[in-house]
């Protein structure tokens, strides 16, 4: 296959710092039955840590305890001879390249769990660039890629398929998540298009860090834009509206329904509300995630009753 792009290899840069990350997720969904997921797959290379799995769940169950499935694993150690995406960590999760930057295949078989997926590309990949100091440390090099999932997963004998929009990113970089703010990374996907971006900040509002709008085929960079939160739910935004401008003058307004979500907690010192998004863009339904982080001891205070959302 001959040397991989910079997205699907181990950087060159890395570093002996011991936080120094490559990661890579996708995400999976099913609409119609609001199930939604993830998979991915963390390597901490100077710590010789894999990190990750699969994580599926719907409404009848936010936790990781009691949601449809949970295996994002902390502590298996790098599989010698593992490669970014060429890799079957210790709990079964297989991540192949097929096809650089077009086509990569996923499976997973425990506990009475299978998946077995193929992403495709829909779009070339966009590298976020927030010009912001904080999220550059965070990572060093990061990118979107719009596809789509298709397969089956098996659950106890129940068979599920997929064929959905999916989102998958990358990075590679000192990932420190002790440093990371509140915010939400969201995106939605269409037959017309997709857009993604980053909105940090705890207020009901919060303005665009980065991402990028694809329409018509083209893809740019957000130049502006700016989040409102119109309603909270029980952990997270419940209703929102995101406004954005393009670098070539386009502009998109979505108005965003976001399910419960699910209570994740495999970052330790950040605990991430992600949920199924349903996106209203000009009337076209729009299919995505928002994944809201907030710091782990101010969301516990925030489920205990000691501060409100928008305000913690």
């Amino acid at each position: 296959m001959g040397e991989l792009p910079a997205a699907d290899r181990f950087s060159d840069g890395r570093t002996d710092n011991p936080y120094w990350n490559e990661n890579s997720w996708f995400s999976v969904s099913i609409p119609e039955r609001r199930i939604h997921g993830l998979i991915q797959h963390f390597f901490r290379p100077n710590m010789n840590v894999l990190n990750g799995g699969p994580v599926l769940w719907d409404p009848s169950g936010i936790y990781q305890w009691n949601c449809l499935y949970y295996n994002w694993s902390h502590l298996q150690a790098i599989p010698e001879g593992a490669e970014k995406f060429d890799v079957v960590a210790r709990n079964s999760l297989s991540v192949k390249v097929v096809e650089p930057l077009q086509r990569y295949k996923i499976d997973y078989d425990k506990e009475g769990f299978l998946m077995d997926l193929e992403w495709t590309a829909v779009a070339p990949l966009h590298r976020l660039e927030t010009g912001d100091p904080d999220q550059a440390k965070t990572a060093a090099f990061h990118y979107e890629h719009p596809g789509r999932m298709k397969g089956v997963i098996r659950r106890h004998g129940e068979e599920l398929a997929v064929d959905c929009w999916s989102m998958r990113d990358g990075s590679s970089g000192p990932y420190d998540t002790e440093v990371w703010p509140h915010g939400g990374y969201f995106w939605g996907m269409g037959e017309s298009g997709s857009f993604q971006t980053l909105c940090m900040g705890k207020k009901p509002e919060a303005k665009t860090m980065g991402g990028f709008l694809l329409r018509d085929g083209e893809m740019a960079p957000l130049a502006s834009g700016k989040r409102s939160v119109l309603e909270y739910g029980a952990h997270g935004p419940a209703r929102v509206l995101f406004e954005g401008v393009d670098t070539l003058g386009r502009t998109i307004t979505a108005r965003g329904t976001i399910d419960p979500g699910l209570v994740f907690t495999g970052y330790t010192d950040h605990t991430v509300i992600w949920s199924l998004a349903e996106w209203d863009v000009a009337g076209e339904t729009f299919w995505g995630d928002n994944q809201e982080f907030c710091p782990s001891e101010t969301f516990r205070r925030i489920v205990r009753g000691e501060v409100r959302l928008g305000e913690a």
